[in-house]
């Protein structure tokens, strides 16, 4: 009930005395008071009644009406019993705070007034209640008839009057017209919703509630609208709606692991040495064409937020957007791999370029989380899906190393000694750092030296003299007195190509892979 109804309601005979403001407050309540000061006793939304008996001074209408828009009320009836008129100043005053004031006759009972305006709030309740109760009933029986996730959200868009979407944990279309809502704007929405503090989240003119337990695993619903547009009601729909849609989602996972499951087979089929034909007839019942070239993309995860299911997710997501390819997913809690399917002509890199940007989108979220990454180069099915494999999992053990919490190693980055190093135990690698530069730094220490840097300035420039003597901005005889130095110092010859190795994995130790 708003307002406005009150004008129309039979009996009443209501005058309204702001004409000027407006008249569509929803009404919840009503309070009846003679307090000078009421807000305390108002929780908003209620037609507050009054007689007046506060008014002691007209200086009294003003700390009234300001006590009333304190309080929220959405309507003032005021009485003339005891001052023969509704005083002019109270009406000025509520009018300013956009509170409408209507004025009732001597002949009007509050009690029956306030009757009619609860009966008849209960009545709109009652009927907003049973609407509620019916789509609840709605959704719960086409989940029980077998509703998928879209029969499920293409109801609540109907009940709604307005789009809606399933997206999985990482942005991925599970239901919902796909022509409305971007890649890149659902990935966005996805990440606001897993950051968000409260839910639902509301932003750019989405709201956004989790499948599922804060929407892990379980994935989000969105709807095109904010929660204030959607009001109470339709609110409490959609928050239903993903209630059930977790339902259905849990059976969803289940295939999902079951599938998982079915595929780490053919992964330790790989591993065991299998014959050709026996891979390859796993690889048609997974789906995948033996004749084209595979990626194995392996996940190693830890941390909160389910991460194996992340992982998963954004893999495919950008396997989705790679063109032609299909892949299938093996493992568990731990770790996933992926087998990537590639056309003809793809060598991995746009899929590799995807999932970067991915998990740079991601990486705030991950909440703790941790995912490591490696992508192999691509092989053949034929010969060389067992060193895909291994090339993808220690590309992966190699992202674990780094501080990211998402983090990607590919093929194409093995080659690179610092990663080969970041593979060894660190207590080896200090060993083997302290054993080639501990003397360097313990004279450097000592004689308040610069060995350990001119070292390292001297094989960053491939041991050309000048320009190492130009860049440490001293001579070129003191550079020679230096390198004489240290190579008594270590019992290394730095003119030749294997002690200059030696001391340049040395030098190069400790920086990030």
């Amino acid at each position: 009930m708003r307002v406005q109804d009150l004008l129309g309601e039979q009996g009443l005979r209501l005058k309204l005395l702001t004409p000027d403001v407006p008249l569509d407050r929803e009404l919840r309540w009503v309070y009846t008071t003679d307090l000078l000061e009421p807000n305390a006793f108002l929780s908003g939304g209620e037609l507050v009644l009054t007689s007046e008996g506060w008014y002691r001074t007209p200086a009294d209408c003003e700390t009234f009406a300001a006590s009333l828009a304190q309080g929220g009320a959405a309507a003032l009836v005021a009485g003339d019993l005891l001052l023969g008129e509704v005083p002019p100043l109270l009406v000025e005053a509520c009018a300013r705070r956009g509170i409408p004031v209507l004025a009732a006759g001597p002949e009007i009972s509050y009690g029956a007034l306030s009757r009619t305006v609860i009966e008849r709030i209960n009545r709109e309740r009652g009927r907003e209640l049973a609407e509620v109760l019916g789509r609840h009933r709605r959704l719960v029986a086409a989940l029980v008839e077998g509703a998928d996730l879209g029969g499920l959200v293409a109801m609540l868009a109907t009940e709604l009057d307005t789009d809606c979407w399933a997206l999985s944990v990482a942005g991925r279309l599970l239901a919902g017209p796909d022509d409305a809502l971007p890649s890149a704007l659902r990935a966005q929405l996805a990440v606001q919703a897993l950051r968000a503090q409260q839910q639902p989240a509301s932003t750019d003119g989405y709201t956004v509630l989790p499948i599922g337990r804060h929407g892990a695993g379980g994935g989000h619903l969105v709807i095109r609208g904010t929660p204030a547009g959607l009001g109470p009601d339709g609110l409490g729909t959609a928050e239903q709606t993903a209630e059930l849609l977790a339902l259905g989602g849990a059976r969803r996972d289940e295939r999902r692991r079951t599938e998982q499951r079915f595929h780490a087979d053919l992964i330790a089929l790989v591993d065991g040495g299998a014959p050709p034909g026996t891979v390859h007839a796993r690889l048609l019942t997974a789906g995948i064409s033996p004749d084209r070239p595979l990626l194995a993309l392996t996940a190693l995860t830890r941390g909160a937020l389910r991460p194996w299911d992340l992982a998963a997710d954004l893999a495919e997501s950008v396997v989705d957007e790679t063109s032609r390819a299909k892949a299938v997913v093996a493992g568990g809690e731990h770790g996933l791999t992926l087998l990537v399917s590639l056309d003809q002509t793809d060598d991995g890199e746009h899929l590799a370029e995807l999932l970067r940007i991915r998990l740079a989108l991601f990486e705030p979220a991950a909440d703790g989380g941790r995912i490591a990454f490696g992508l192999s180069a691509a092989a053949s099915p034929a010969s060389g899906l067992e060193r895909a494999l291994e090339e993808s999992r220690h590309a992966a053990r190699l992202a674990a190393l780094r501080p990211q919490r998402l983090a990607l190693v590919t093929a194409a980055e093995l080659d690179s000694h610092l990663l080969l190093l970041a593979g060894v135990p660190a207590e080896i690698r200090a060993s083997y750092r302290q054993r080639l530069l501990g003397p360097l730094e313990a004279y450097d220490s000592e004689h308040g030296a610069d060995l350990v840097h001119t070292l390292t300035a001297f094989l960053g420039e491939n041991g050309a003299w000048r320009t190492t003597a130009a860049a440490l901005h001293i001579h070129v005889s003191t550079l020679h007195y230096r390198i004489g130095r240290i190579e008594r110092l270590t019992g290394r010859d730095l003119s030749t190509a294997r002690d200059r190795v030696d001391l340049y994995l040395a030098c190069t130790i400790g920086q990030n892979p």
